[in-house]
């Protein structure tokens, strides 16, 4: 097995494992580090159902991925082998490769597609998304009602608690499911911190400095320690390093550091440059035509610099991944995505913070998120070892000291399950009522609930049998004032009570807190009066040791009773379903137990899917002309930034929608309807035709963000044209999506 050959490379254990497991016509996940060659295990799949005239499906958590896998396994198998659908993009869906955003899939099984009769395996990239807060529930629908005859291929990076989620699998699919783990890597990693005073130096060896220089410092109120830039970081790294990704957790710094580098530094020769000059030529036409930042993109990238996050332009994020590619960028200044997937390793990585911002607040990194992104560093067959630098400021050491990551303590998967108005309409129309409470006993929450409950109860009875054999062995006395080891101890601390007391004299003994140790000093005579008899040294050793036994036990009895209480009921889910059913009833979208022309079409809109429907069954679009149907839809799928910022025109009443919104709230709560009025100037004008220019004077959105609105608008479009059953509306919609997907904002070059 471990001679096993695959496309020339000799594999390693864990891949030549997991050919042997596909091989065998068994699911597999597969757990390794990031950067060990878990994509050749996908390559290897889609390769033999090719072969084996099958239809596979992959799956990737973010369209930037999908696209990447698009455009590798378009070179890899040829273009007619490979299509995509993310919602807003579709091509080639009857390649016998197809690859898609989570969403699709599961949106593809919830409503039992026909098509997917065909399919034989899912691949599922990137499992621990699982764990996501905002998409985890996706992963989870997909996992629950991916069909029996399609076999998963679930590629992970190193997860705690991988054989819980393939006992789940097991458990919902009635299969076996291997699992192949590995935690080794073949570059192995190095990890440092970085100051200017110290240069590159291990944990303790940060803090040792630290400690002796606090010591030394003359003047407590100065900082003995100067301030470090990632100028600094990049200096000293870079003769031994390069390339280096430097991940920033903010757009705008990614920018400006890479400006404030290039300002100090060029990693190119004059023939590189000239590379990089054709490449931006050939991807953008002549220069006269580019726009601002195409032209400090590629004064950046001249210099073997650049930035890469989601506000770029896509076809400015392509040229920085193929100029990266070409080893043409030597420092890529990068936020958190670029670590999702996207197979771009590197020498080394360096981390500007620690901290990031999660959406509420600033938060450590997480273990599994700083080794996902350090595992990038080390390229396999050019660099004996990777290298992950951290960035530290010794002027927070005390308040805010350097997270200690340990690849040991990563955080175990957890259900991230909420139940949509989509869902229950769809579980339904295509699931029996007992099929639906099997549903809901399936999802990995009530999996983990019900493995967290039998744990606990387990652990307990074994606590109360030890409790049991404790109190055999220790007199009845133990742990009270009539046992020798709890007396003489108390009757100490009592007579140092007592000569406190008296040393306070008359007038303080008077005042509050000494009529409250004459209270104290009462309470314990009391308790003391009585003296035990002696026990033998032997005896009392054996209690002293079994009455702490005794107290931790009692202690962990009472920790454990209380996580049982606080353990969600594991009907909790259907509880809800039936919550959430009622409101449909109530809204006219279920009829007993059968979907009306509401329900029907709900079921087929993935994004607010309350609001969307009412708009439809609503007379508002007959008031709108196109452009301003596209501007409220794009108000209804955007998720504002901190700081966004956009022009006051009127473009349409919104009244008429505050109405629905109060309407859909009054029934099903306030978090049930949320859109944002203002982006809806940008897409009005873009549905008008004005040019990309134009609406970048119209807000302070980042190139990309503006691209996003109008493709996610154009998705939600999509979704409500296969909803609707009218043929005069189906034809707007189509119209108002060309309007839309033109020039800037047209999918080029997948």
């Amino acid at each position: 097995m471990s001679d096993r050959n695959y496309r020339g490379l000799t594999l390693d254990r864990f891949q030549a494992e997991a050919l042997d497991a596909i091989d065998e016509g068994r699911s597999v996940i597969v757990a390794a580090p990031t950067g060990t060659g878990k994509t050749l295990v996908a390559d290897y799949l889609v390769d033999k159902a090719i072969e084996a005239k099958q239809q596979v499906i992959y799956t990737a958590p973010i369209k930037a991925l999908s696209n990447q896998k698009f455009k590798d396994y378009k070179e890899l198998f040829g273009p007619e082998k490979v299509g995509i659908m993310t919602g807003d993009v579709v091509m080639n869906p009857d390649a016998p490769l197809l690859i898609m955003t989570t969403e699709i899939f599961r949106n593809q099984v919830i409503t039992e597609d026909p098509a997917l009769q065909r399919v034989t395996h899912i691949i599922f990239d990137e499992i621990h998304w699982l764990n996501d807060e905002e998409r985890g529930t996706v992963w989870e629908e997909s996992i629950i009602l991916a069909p029996a005859h399609m076999k998963i291929l679930g590629l992970s990076a190193t997860i705690a608690n991988a054989k819980q989620l393939v006992q789940w699998i097991e458990s919902i699919r009635e299969e076996k499911v291997s699992l192949i783990e590995e935690q080794h890597r073949i570059v192995p990693l190095d990890y440092f911190f970085y100051t200017k005073d110290t240069g590159l130096v291990t944990y303790e060896q940060l803090w040792r400095y630290y400690r002796q220089k606090m010591k030394e410092r003359k003047n407590p109120a100065s900082s003995p320690f100067s301030p470090t830039t990632h100028l600094d970081l990049i200096r000293t790294i870079h003769r031994k390093y390069l390339p280096t990704l430097y991940f920033v957790f903010s757009r705008k710094q990614c920018a400006d550091k890479a400006r404030e580098l290039a300002a100090i530094a060029n990693y190119l020769k004059p023939s590189e440059s000239a590379q990089v000059e054709a490449s931006f030529l050939h991807q953008f036409g002549p220069e006269e035509e580019w726009s601002a930042s195409t032209r400090q993109l590629k004064r950046l990238c001249s210099k073997g610099i650049a930035f890469h996050h989601a506000g770029l332009l896509p076809a400015q994020k392509a040229i920085v991944e193929e100029l990266f590619l070409k080893r043409l960028i030597h420092v890529l200044y990068c936020t958190e995505t670029f670590s999702v997937g996207i197979n771009y390793p590197v020498k080394a990585v360096c981390f500007d913070s620690l901290n990031k911002f999660d959406g509420r607040n600033f938060r450590a990194l997480a273990n599994h998120e700083f080794f996902q992104m350090s595992g990038r560093a080390g390229r396999r067959g050019i660099d004996e070892r990777g290298y992950s630098f951290a960035l530290v400021d010794l002027n927070y050491m005390e308040k805010s000291p350097p997270p200690r990551f340990n690849i040991k303590r990563l955080e175990p998967l957890t259900s991230q399950f909420k139940l949509s108005y989509n869902t229950v309409l769809n579980l339904q129309a295509t699931l029996t009522p007992e099929q639906i409470g099997l549903y809901f006993h399936k999802s990995f929450a009530a999996f983990s609930y019900v493995q967290a409950n039998d744990d606990l109860t387990s652990e307990l009875e074994q606590i109360k049998q030890q409790l049991t054999d404790i109190q055999k062995i220790v007199c009845e006395h133990a742990g009270t004032f009539s046992c020798c080891l709890k007396y003489y101890p108390k009757k100490k601390e009592l007579e140092r009570l007592n000569r406190s007391y008296q040393a306070l004299g008359p007038r303080r003994q008077n005042r509050a807190y000494g009529r409250e140790m004459a209270r104290k000093i009462r309470t314990w005579q009391k308790l003391l009066k009585v003296k035990p008899p002696n026990c033998p040294t032997s005896k009392l050793s054996i209690c002293e040791q079994e009455t702490k036994n005794l107290t931790k036990l009692q202690q962990r009895e009472a920790e454990i009773k209380k996580e049982l209480s606080s353990l969600p009921d594991q009907h909790s889910f259907l509880s809800e379903f039936q919550f959430k059913l009622n409101h449909l009833r109530q809204m006219g979208y279920i009829r007993g137990e059968e979907l009306l022309p509401r329900g029907e079409c709900a079921r087929h809109i993935y994004v607010q899917e309350l609001l969307v429907t009412e708009l439809i069954y609503s007379d508002i679009f007959d008031t709108l002309d196109d452009n301003q149907l596209n501007a409220l839809l794009s108000a209804i799928d955007f998720e504002s930034r901190k700081n966004d910022f956009f022009q006051k025109l009127p473009i349409l009443d919104w009244t008429p929608i505050q109405e629905l919104e109060h309407y859909i709230q009054s029934v099903c709560g306030v978090d049930t309807v949320r859109y944002d009025p203002r982006v809806s100037i940008i897409t009005y004008s873009w549905s008008k035709g004005l040019s990309f220019i134009e609406i970048q004077q119209l807000c302070n959105l980042d190139e990309g963000d503006i691209i996003s609105v109008f493709r996610r608008t154009i998705d939600l479009l999509r979704q409500m044209r296969d909803a609707v059953t009218e043929p005069r509306l189906n034809q707007r919609l189509k119209t108002c999506m060309e309007k839309l997907d033109r020039d800037e904002a047209a999918i080029l070059g997948l």
